[in-house]
Formats: structure tokens, sequence, C-alpha cells
């Protein structure tokens, strides 16, 4: 005869379900039924905290160097070192690999010795570590409900999750848990923004030109968690209507009001590689200052994945030749050999940012002529 323990079914003659070793009969089978999958949850929490720990405390170079090289680049999580370092920790284990081609949650795995059956078969599927972003409602007080941006899948998220708005987004690392997954360390709930966000993710996706969606989320993971509190702050000031400040700017900056925080060091590079070439080639002011503020904007509204910046540079210089009411002009030939990038990239970027924007360019124009 078999008894009903949790959701499952236990011989009286097989061994345990908690890992004592014993048969059931002798173990827990003396006592009111157990509850397995309560146990295996409270033995995943363990292994879960264990593999962070495990992640955190090894002596990496590299890992070393990545810290800092990707916290040079984050906007507003460098404010705050415990939630940057939880989820660097975190996004580092599952996703960089060693010489060997093994990542650390896969050396944390192979070490561990997991007795219960169903809790060794969770920890092994580990290994399968998903990273997703979309939006995500609430189903019940330790259940989510996740649409991804890209896939459209959904994904359901066990966790204690609290308080949470309409309209949120989540990023998170996602480790297997049968039908469902459970968050690994640091995850990211911003209320809000779920429109933008997505559309974020799905516009650097797109222009990024990934073949793979979890390389792409791998590679931009830390970045989305960053531009997500940029995009929540300024979410939270519209709402608030603060007002735009007031003071005026020198013509040749093209900055865009207030949101000079969203600027990453690509975006940088780019807008100062082009001001630095008007400059040098004693282009009129005005119409340089237009050039700039349209990348700018371009930036601000579509946030690409820049892996060249300079190509937009050359890019925005060359479009400027779909412009009847400016005089600038000059060739993608001169313009990829001073900018040091091929004309195709130029002619590319230049063609798909006019297609986009030619109707944001002659309304700045307007607006600089009044």
């Amino acid at each position: 005869m078999n008894e009903v323990t949790g959701m499952n079914t236990v011989g009286r003659n097989e061994p345990c379900p908690c890992g004592s070793g014993k048969k059931y009969k002798k173990c827990h089978g003396k006592e009111n039924a157990i509850d397995i999958d309560a146990l295996v949850k409270q033995e995943l929490d363990v292994l879960q905290a264990q593999a962070y720990d495990f992640i955190a405390t090894t002596q990496s170079p590299h890992m070393e160097e990545l810290y800092h090289q990707y916290l040079s680049k984050m906007e507003l999580m460098k404010a705050d070192p415990d939630i940057y370092e939880m989820a660097f920790v975190s996004w580092y284990g599952v996703t960089q690999k060693d010489e060997e081609g093994l990542r650390l949650i896969d050396r944390f795995v192979d070490k561990q010795t997991v007795t219960r059956p169903q809790t060794a078969e969770r920890l092994e599927s580990w290994k399968k570590v998903r990273i997703t972003a979309g939006s995500v409602e609430k189903v019940d007080d330790e259940t989510l409900r996740v649409t991804e941006a890209i896939t459209g899948d959904e994904l359901l998220v066990k966790e204690a999750f609290g308080h949470m708005e309409e309209g949120s987004f989540f990023l998170g690392l996602l480790l297997p848990n049968g039908d469902s997954y459970i968050p690994f360390a640091q995850y990211f709930i911003y209320p809000i923004i779920q429109k933008g966000a997505s559309e974020m993710v799905k516009i650097r996706f797109e222009q990024g030109e990934f073949d793979d969606l979890q390389e792409y989320l791998a590679g931009q993971y830390l970045e989305l968690a960053d531009v997500g509190f940029v995009l929540y702050g300024a979410e939270k000031r519209k709402a608030a209507k603060t007002p735009a400040p007031t003071e005026e700017k020198e013509e040749t900056t093209g900055a865009i009001e207030g949101v000079e925080i969203w600027k990453t060091p690509e975006y940088i590079e780019a807008i100062k590689a082009l001001q630095d070439y008007l400059e040098e080639k004693g282009e009129n002011k005005k119409e340089s200052a237009l050039l700039v503020a349209v990348l700018e904007k371009y930036f601000y509204t579509e946030r690409p994945t820049i892996r060249n910046p300079k190509i937009y540079s050359g890019a925005m210089v060359d479009m400027a030749k779909n412009i009847d009411d400016i005089s600038i002009r000059h060739v993608q030939k001169e313009l990829a050999e001073h900018f040091d990038v091929s004309a195709n990239s130029i002619s590319r970027r230049s063609k798909q940012i006019w297609e986009s924007y030619q109707d944001t360019v002659y309304s700045m124009l307007k607006e600089q002529k009044a």
C-alpha cells in the first residue's frame, strides 16, 4: 500500500523522501504525512544561498576586472554598492565561462551531494539558467507571471513577493524549478515602466543584431538593470510634473534638458566625436548644434546598444545630406577614414536614423529657426 505525502506518493518500503536513508515506514511513515514539496523548497532555498556565497567568495582576477569595468558604466547602481554587488555577483556566476567552458553555477552544482532525488533533479536543472525581461503581473503573494518582452512567453516565478504596482517591469536571472522558476539572488521589479522598458529591450536587441536572445540578455543584463532605474526615475519625475530647467544652454552643446543621467560612456563618446569633427571642419555652429541635438534625442529615445560609437558620429554627419536647410556636406569615404570605421557601416546607420527621425529633424529645425 502506498501513502500520499504532499503531492507525491511513497511506498512504505521505499527510501523515505526526507533523505534519511531509512525506509519510509520506519521514518516519516510512522508520523503524519510529510509535505515533500515543502522540504524540497527549503533545501533549494539553502542551496541558492550557498550558490551565491560560492560565487561571491571565488578569487578571480577576471571577475575583479569585470566588476570595476561594469561599475564605471553604471549611472545609478554605482550609488548603491550593495545592490550593484549582488547584481554583479549573481550575473557573473551564471553567465561567465572560464577557460574550461564552465560557469561558477556549473561548478557549484557539480560539487553538491544531495540525497533527496527531487532536490537533486531541481539542482541539476540550475545549469539551464534563463535570463528574462518583461512585463509582470502578480498572481498571488508567492507567484508572478512574467510575459517576456521579446518572445512573448509566459513564465511563472515563485518567490515571497511584497506589494507590487501595476505596469511593473521584471528583470532577473531565473533558476528552473519544475514548471516554474526561482529568481536567483538580486532581481529587479520596476514600477510604472512596463511599456517603455519592454520597447527598449526590443530595440536594443534588434539594433544590436544579436542572433541569440539569451546571449543578448546575458551581455546586456547589468546595463538593462541600470537603465531600468533611469527610466523609473524619469517616469516618477514626469508623474510629479517636475518643471523642466529654464536655463539656456550653449548652442553648441545640443543637450536635452533634465536627462543627462541617461548618457552611457558610449553615447558620450559618440556625441563628443561628432562635436569635435564639426568644430574641426569649421561648420556652422547652429547647424552643428542641430546635428548634436538630433543624435542626443535619438540616443535618449531609442537607447541603442553601441559597439562602435564613432559609427553613429559619422552617420549623423552623413545624414545631413538629406537636410536641404543646412549646408553640412561630407562624403562617406572621408567620414570613414576620419572615424576609422567602414563606409558601409556609416551608410547603413545613417539611413536607419534618417528613416526613423526625419520628422523629428524637421521639427527640431523649425524650433531652432523660431
